[in-house]
């Protein structure tokens, strides 16, 4: 039997299917055009543009699953009662997804980091496994996410809010490590985390609170697109070719360092070594990839509190924070030993070595830049001497 408060619900989404159908469709629309145009476009195979795109590929799936949800509840049949579980635990999935890569997003976005975006996956997963395991148990007949009833209407489970809080708890881990970054004098000012966060936490509780209304995807989409639009102008901040941080974004970071006065700042500047032989020997195109080589090498050697930038051309600087020299020396081991296993490894036609010279902040910007120049070139001459 199905009681009052069913028959009102199921009287309520027939109402408003063809709003559903609008909501949906515009979201749907909205999502799969951003998804289609950012390939067309895309020139860079970085971690944040495929996770981005992932998070389009989820929205769409998720919006067609809960419009099919809709339009098919309560019709009777046991191929509909079958659509009925898959599509709303596709569904009921999706946010958890998208919310679990918007943080892995965001994280490499702001540090350009493999080793954080390795720590970070593996803490941010536990959520995300957390909501699967409850709609594997639902599927086993528990019904405590949500239940297809013997006429197929849909009903929420005891404990569904579970999944609005799991999508909560990664919207609040995003905004916490985008103001951490600002904090710590890293990250561009501008970087648009509320405009992501504030639509879709409206379209997602809007949806919570009143059973029937299709308000999600619409809002997820509408801020994927403030988001797209206004990530335009911190990629000016990127380089394009290594993906690390520009000399735009060092005058921005070292900006930041004068005015906070941050301690125990280091700075490591390198240059290929042998760079021009590179391209006149193998081309220009493998130039660009010892470039790119160079710079994931970097981004794997680095940690949560450095910050890897390529200059211009064959010239790269990393600033991190640090407690000693020492730990400066152990830095500086740690991407020389990279930089072995890349050749040993590889199957690139060159061989990659660096000059490297280091120096601490001291309080002077002009200071610091020349120690680190004069360190770095005078490596630079004992590599022609000895070669």
């Amino acid at each position: 039997m199905i009681n009052i408060t069913n028959h009102k619900e199921m009287e309520f989404i027939m109402i408003n299917i063809p709003e559903i159908l609008v909501a949906n469709g515009a979201g749907a629309f909205l999502v799969l055009f951003l998804l289609l145009y950012r390939i067309r476009i895309s020139q860079t195979n970085q971690f944040d543009e495929k996770a981005y795109n992932f998070m389009l590929i989820v929205a769409f799936i998720a919006t067609i699953n809960e419009t099919l949800s809709f339009i098919i509840d309560a019709r009777p049949g046991f191929i509909f009662h079958i659509l009925q579980y898959i599509s709303n635990t596709i569904s009921s999935s999706a946010s958890s997804i998208i919310g679990y890569c918007w943080c892995l997003f965001v994280e490499y976005h702001i540090h350009r980091n493999f080793k954080r975006i390795k720590k970070k996956s593996r803490i941010l997963a536990i959520p995300l496994i957390i909501a699967m395991i409850l709609l594997i148990i639902n599927l086993c007949g528990t019904d405590i996410i949500f239940d297809i009833s013997k006429q197929n209407k849909y009903t929420r489970g005891p404990i569904n809010f579970l999944l609005y809080i799991i999508v909560f708890i990664y919207y609040i881990e995003s905004i916490y490590t985008v103001q951490k970054a600002r904090s710590d004098s890293i990250l561009v000012e501008f970087f648009p985390i509320y405009f992501f966060i504030i639509p879709c936490m409206i379209g997602t509780m809007i949806q919570g609170f009143f059973f029937g209304i299709s308000t999600i995807w619409l809002c997820v989409a509408i801020a994927f697109i403030i988001v797209y639009i206004e990530i335009q102008i911190s990629i000016s901040f990127i380089d394009d070719l290594s993906g690390l941080y520009n000399r735009k974004y060092m005058n921005h970071y070292l900006n930041k360092l004068q005015n906070d006065k941050t301690k125990h700042v280091y700075g490591f500047l390198m240059d290929i070594n042998d760079f021009k032989a590179i391209n006149d020997i193998y081309g220009h195109l493998k130039g660009d990839q010892a470039i790119i080589q160079f710079g994931k090498i970097l981004q794997n050697s680095i940690d949560k509190d450095s910050v890897a930038i390529r200059m211009g051309g064959d010239e790269f600087v990393i600033f991190a924070i640090l407690k000693s020299n020492e730990e400066a020396l152990a830095l500086k081991k740690h991407i020389e030993q990279n930089v072995r296993q890349f050749n040993t490894n590889s199957t690139e036609p060159f061989h990659l070595s660096f000059s490297i010279g280091i120096a601490k902040y001291s309080g002077n910007i002009e200071t610091f830049l020349s120690s680190m120049d004069d360190s770095m070139y005078e490596a630079k001459n004992m590599h022609r001497l000895m070669h």
